[in-house]
């Protein structure tokens, strides 16, 4: 564990949660199916295929998506040399497609996601269905993300470990790799949507950068390869909000020669779980020192009487006002009841 002050740590996907599957009691759940969305601002359609996604991760949590952006038609600019990059690694035709697990689909590697409106729902009950019937890759490993981040430098500090299952070589090879990127929501910036410039469009799920090489860092074994420790450091930029990003760091089959690198297990870990957390007042604490008691029952009344002025800690019962209904509740907590 990273000792590093004014930071606060989480740790996701620990191995002790399985699932048996098939004949294998102890086979690894697949945390989450990565969904990479290649898309553009300057991209007429791509905000359908915005929508087929949003709709697809309603329908189930477990989705990772990345919305990895490249240039069509202007400029984009949350597009970098990175997100070129994995686009050219992922070898898409259109926007908007994205790949699912990095698996094909009835042999489509790349699918285009955009659909009429109208239509939508369908096409993302299809990807659903898809990624339930047609993702074959084994889940022979885990993914577990545990990161620390330090709000005074900024620095996010990841080690992403796992076991993996005694066949696990014998099926991959020595060519799997771990890729880690890192993802931002809520950004508002101009779209194309169909003729029209949209200039207060939120994107979420934006691309901003790997920690590994964008094809993906070799694991690092224990000495019987039962267990893989990789770790990483990396210092957000100032425009970044780290309350609105997230890790995503997936396993995945890796060659040089082919495209197609089917992900074995993907996890997910949003770096707003690392921030501290406000302390609220427990139910009844309307003076917020700790306890409470007939200063307590005081503070209400006064509040009710207008001698003080409203706050949310003195509406105990939560119905919008102060009355005497929060004098009550405030007596009964008070009184243990």
């Amino acid at each position: 564990m990273f000792l590093i002050a004014l930071a606060s740590s989480t740790t996701i996907g620990h191995a002790a949660s399985h699932q048996a599957t098939g004949d294998d009691a102890t086979q690894f759940t697949r945390h989450k199916h990565l969904v990479e969305h290649v898309t553009s601002q300057g991209c007429a359609y791509c905000p359908w295929g915005d929508h087929v996604l949003e709709l697809l991760a309603e329908m189930r949590d477990d989705i990772a998506r990345v919305s990895i952006h490249n240039n069509l038609g202007a400029s984009d600019q949350f597009r970098t040399f990175k997100a070129d990059a994995i686009g050219n690694l992922l070898r898409y035709d259109a926007m908007p497609e994205a790949a699912f697990d990095r698996t094909p689909c009835d042999g489509v590697f790349m699918q285009v996601v955009s659909i009429q409106p109208e239509y939508a729902q369908d096409k993302a009950q299809a990807l659903s269905d898809q990624l339930d019937s047609n993702v074959i890759t084994p889940v022979l490993a885990d993914v577990v993300i545990d990161a620390e981040y330090n709000e005074a430098t900024r620095q996010l500090s990841v080690i992403v470990s796992g076991d993996v299952k005694s066949n696990f070589e014998a099926t991959f090879g020595n060519t799997v790799g771990l890729t880690i990127y890192l993802t931002e929501d809520s950004l508002v910036a101009w779209q194309q949507d169909e003729a029209t410039r949209v200039e207060d469009f939120v994107h979420n799920n934006v691309f901003r950068e790997t920690m590994t090489n964008y094809k993906g860092d070799v694991l690092k074994w224990n000495d019987d390869k039962t267990h893989y420790h990789n770790e990483y450091t990396y210092t957000l930029k100032a425009d970044w909000a780290p309350e609105n990003m997230n890790i995503v760091a997936f396993v995945h089959c890796s060659t040089s020669t082919v495209p197609i690198q089917p992900v074995i297990n993907c996890q997910t870990l949003a770096i707003r779980e690392l921030l501290p957390q406000p302390i609220l007042p427990a139910p009844g604490d309307v003076t917020g020192d700790g306890q409470v008691d007939i200063a307590d029952v005081n503070a209400v009344i006064d509040i009710m009487l207008g001698k003080a002025e409203q706050t949310a800690a003195a509406d105990v019962t939560g119905d919008g006002q102060v009355d005497i209904a929060d004098v009550n509740a405030v007596i009964d907590i008070m009184l243990g009841k």
